[in-house]
C-alpha cells in the first residue's frame, strides 16, 4: 500500500512538473522606435532571442507562424525569419507607402497591407506568393496618418481602423466599404473578444481602450488610466488575447516626453474584470512596444 501511495505521489509530481513547463509564455514583441524584435520569457522578463532593426523601419506588426518562423512589417516592408535569422522571404512596398500590417490568418496565409493611394491588402502563402490584393482608398491624403493594424473577420472582410479619421471600415475583398462604425478616433487595432463577441479597440493618443458592437459602433466599456491600477494610458497600440482568457495592451510611449518619468508599463495584461495582473515596465532593456504576440 505504501509503494502505491509513493507512486501515485511520484506521478502527481512529475504532471506537476509537465504542467509547469507547458505553462511557460514567451512573448514575440516590437514596436516603432525600438532598434530590435524580441522574444521574451512572460515569467523572467528575459530577453531570449532577438533580430535587429535598422533605424527609421518603424516596426508596428509583429506575429509567428505555426512552424516559428517570425514575421514582421518595417515600414518599407515585410519580412518572414526563421529563429536563425534566414531571411525566408521580403516583400517590400511602393516608394511614398509604408507596410505598417503584417498577420498571420488562422488558416496559414499571412496578411500583409501597406498606406497609400491607392492603400493595398494582400494575403500570401507561407512563401510569399500573393493570393489576393484588395485595393481601397481612405480617403486621408497622408499615408503616415492612414492606419496601422488591419485585421480580417469571420466574413472574410477586412477591419480598417483609421488612425487619422473616426470611422473603422469593413472592407470587402473587392475593396467595397460593407460597414462603417464611429465609436471614437485615432485607432491602432482592433481585436474580436471570443467570449461575448465584441471588439477590443485601440484608440491610440486617444489614451483609451473600448469594448464595441462592431455592427453599430455602441460602446460597450472604456478603459482609461483611472480605473487600471498602476498603470497611465499613453499612445494605446497592439492587442493580443492573453493566455488566460484576458487582454494584454501594448502601452507605446513615443509621443510623452515624460512617459519613462512616469514609470508606467510598455506593456500589460488585464484579466476579464480589467485588472492588471501582469505587466512589463523596463526602458532600461526594452524600447517602444506597439505589438505583442504569444509564440507558439
Amino acid at each position: 500500500m505504501r509503494r502505491i501511495f509513493i507512486l501515485i505521489c511520484v506521478l502527481i509530481s512529475f504532471l506537476s512538473l509537465a504542467s509547469c513547463r507547458q505553462e511557460r509564455v514567451k512573448l514575440l514583441i516590437g514596436g516603432s522606435g525600438w532598434n530590435k524584435i524580441a522574444i521574451i520569457d512572460k515569467e523572467t522578463k528575459n530577453i531570449e532571442w532577438e533580430y535587429p532593426l535598422e533605424k527609421g523601419w518603424e516596426c508596428n506588426s509583429v506575429a509567428c507562424t505555426d512552424e516559428g518562423n517570425i514575421l514582421f512589417s518595417y515600414k518599407k516592408g515585410a519580412r518572414l525569419i526563421s529563429k536563425d535569422f534566414s531571411i525566408i522571404w521580403d516583400i517590400t512596398s511602393p516608394e511614398g507607402c509604408e507596410m505598417q500590417t503584417a498577420d498571420v490568418l488562422p488558416d496559414g496565409r499571412i496578411l500583409l497591407a501597406w498606406t497609400g493611394h491607392p492603400s493595398v491588402i494582400l494575403e500570401t502563402d507561407g512563401k510569399g506568393n500573393v493570393l489576393s490584393r484588395t485595393e481601397f482608398e481612405t480617403d486621408i491624403e497622408n499615408p503616415h496618418a492612414q492606419f496601422r493594424q488591419i485585421s480580417k473577420n469571420e466574413s472574410g472582410n477586412y477591419l480598417v481602423p483609421l488612425m487619422g479619421g473616426n470611422s473603422i471600415l469593413e472592407i470587402s475583398p473587392e475593396g467595397a466599404v460593407q460597414n462603417e462604425v464611429k465609436p471614437s478616433s485615432g485607432y491602432f487595432s482592433v481585436l474580436k473578444d471570443e467570449t461575448d463577441g465584441f471588439y477590443w479597440v485601440a484608440c491610440g493618443d486617444r489614451h483609451v481602450l473600448l469594448k464595441i458592437n462592431m455592427q453599430t459602433g455602441e460602446v460597450q466599456s472604456e478603459v482609461t488610466s483611472d480605473i487600471l491600477s498602476d498603470v497611465r494610458l499613453f499612445f494605446v497600440a497592439g492587442l493580443c488575447s492573453s493566455e488566460n482568457g484576458g487582454l494584454y495592451v501594448c502601452n507605446w510611449q513615443g509621443h510623452d516626453n515624460d512617459a519613462v518619468k512616469s514609470a508606467s508599463p510598455q506593456l500589460f495584461e488585464m484579466d476579464k474584470s480589467l485588472k492588471v495582473i501582469w505587466s512589463l515596465n523596463d526602458n532600461v532593456n526594452f524600447g517602444m512596444i506597439s505589438d505583442v504576440c504569444i509564440m507558439k
